[in-house]
């Protein structure tokens, strides 16, 4: 078991009831969960916590993160800096948004890659290159030497992927990571990240309000409403045999085309 989560309750300050509560999961090395719902369910929230980086004062009140055997909830900061990045990386929904505008994207790519290894400039340039390679970029010298605001968005999450993969983590984080995609582009990326994390044996958890990209991508599924858990299961039977009243309606959300819905 690389990650099980125990009754997760998140908090922030300024709310007496907690945004999060009693969220419960599973997840095996090399698998793919997902978690739908609509914006303000808690989806976002919940891998947040798993990475400690939560906004706004929100804090882990309750329940346990057990990651690789060790409770998250209780690591200090030099722990975190050490997992960080490593083990657990996350895909962001607009990566350019975060990066520096006023550096390139080499500079930024590079220092990442020599705060988490010994390697010198030379070396730790070659291997961005490589991993923008890996994730179908033409002339990665190019890339490297661009600013985020000369990438198109889908250039952007690919530069996004392949510095979250370049330590091969055991454990991928994706935030709403097409949403802000065209749809060919959310394609090319929904199978990049199949492509990433079956060849790598990473577990991935992917947020996403996209029922079709939970099908594609997950082998199971979490349904969140209003910062809990209503339904979870494999995907194929949370697919075809959805229990909870809110997972029917967004099942029936889902555009159809010809009578058939392509979920």
């Amino acid at each position: 078991m690389l990650l099980d989560v125990k009754n997760l309750e998140v908090s922030y300050a300024k709310n007496s009831k907690p945004t999060i509560q009693g969220v419960n999961f599973k997840l095996d090395e090399g698998k793919i969960l997902a978690i739908v719902g609509e914006s303000g369910s808690g989806k976002t929230t919940v891998i947040r916590a798993i990475l400690n980086v939560l906004p706004g004062g929100g804090r882990v009140s309750d329940g346990q993160i057990i990651f690789n055997g060790k409770n998250l909830v209780k690591l200090d900061e030099k722990g975190w800096r050490s997992l960080r990045g490593k083990d657990i990386s996350m895909i962001f929904q607009d990566s350019g948004a975060m990066m520096n505008p006023v550096h390139t994207i080499g500079k930024q790519f590079v220092e990442y890659i020599q705060t988490h290894s010994d390697l010198d400039k030379n070396a730790a340039y070659k291997m961005a290159e490589e991993k923008l390679t890996l994730m179908n970029l033409p002339n990665p010298q190019n890339i490297l030497n661009s600013y985020t605001f000369e990438l198109s968005g889908g250039m952007r999450q690919r530069v996004g992927i392949a510095m979250a993969i370049t330590f091969q983590p055991k454990l991928l984080l994706a935030d709403e990571p097409t949403s802000a995609l065209d749809v060919t582009t959310q394609a090319q990326i929904v199978g990049e990240l199949m492509f990433v994390t079956r060849g790598t044996g990473a577990a991935m958890i992917i947020v996403t309000h996209n029922l079709g990209v939970a099908s594609y991508l997950s082998d199971n599924i979490i349904v969140m409403s209003q910062g809990r858990v209503v339904e979870a299961g494999a995907t194929a039977e949370i697919i075809k045999n959805p229990q909870h009243a809110y997972t029917k309606s967004l099942l029936a959300s889902v555009p159809e085309m010809g009578k058939n819905r392509y979920v």
